[in-house]
């Protein structure tokens, strides 16, 4: 499992633990309403398979994610040190 150190983001994720939450959303300009994502974190690694399940802990938020090939692309976030 990948530890991603992020304070922001971890506090963020203590609030509302969903996937949204790890994307910035933007509008495309020409196009109103659209909603274009960005990952808020670039070690946030791309989903194997769809996500299983998150898990909100003291010390970290845990999302799970391994793929029907047995792909393991699960990450905590956590404070950083």
């Amino acid at each position: 499992m990948r530890t991603i150190r992020n304070t922001e983001l971890f506090n963020e994720l203590k609030e509302n633990p969903g996937l949204d939450t790890l994307f910035y959303f933007y509008e495309v300009p020409g196009y109103p309403g659209s909603k274009e994502p960005e990952i808020k974190d670039s070690e946030i690694p791309v989903f194997a398979g769809g996500l299983d399940h998150i898990d909100v802990k003291e010390k970290g938020v845990y999302f799970h994610d391994i793929g029907s090939n047995d792909r393991d692309n699960s990450f905590v976030i956590r404070k950083r040190r």
